[in-house]
């Protein structure tokens, strides 16, 4: 029998083990960094980028009406009624009653009529009144 010399194998060198992983991450930060900066924003969308939006009104009213309700023996939470200025008319609202420390306890959605008002019904969540510490409106469109 012969002598065979074993092959040796391609070695890498340090440098290309730590070199080849950084310019690949490069590369993908590259590629997703020029995906984002082509993202817009309008006053209807919003992505990433800047834009002045315009608002539909200064500021949005809204506070909450009581019934009584004999099944939980205490007041609930009837409407929330809404009032904005007339350039906010048919956009989408989204009424939200918090508790303590801000935990939402119900929330009704819904299209702002023609004059830019609404008013909400949360009759059958039956929320007691004394749970609520806050109501907040958001309007978009």
């Amino acid at each position: 029998m012969g002598k065979h010399q074993a092959r040796r194998g391609i070695r890498r060198s340090g440098l290309a083990r730590f070199a080849v992983p950084a310019v690949v991450g490069v590369v993908v930060f590259g590629s997703v960094t020029a995906f984002a900066a082509s993202l817009s924003v309008t006053s209807k969308s919003l992505g990433a980028g800047t834009a002045t939006v315009n608002t539909c009104n200064a500021a949005a009213t809204v506070s909450y009406t009581t019934a009584y309700q004999a099944s939980i023996t205490a007041y609930k939470v009837a409407t929330a009624p809404i009032t904005t200025a007339v350039g906010c008319a048919t956009m989408a609202y989204k009424v939200t009653l918090t508790g303590t420390g801000g935990t939402s306890l119900g929330e009704v959605t819904g299209a702002l009529d023609g004059t830019g008002a609404a008013s909400p019904d949360f009759s059958a969540s039956n929320i007691s009144a004394a749970n609520v510490t806050g109501v907040s409106v958001t309007i978009t469109g």
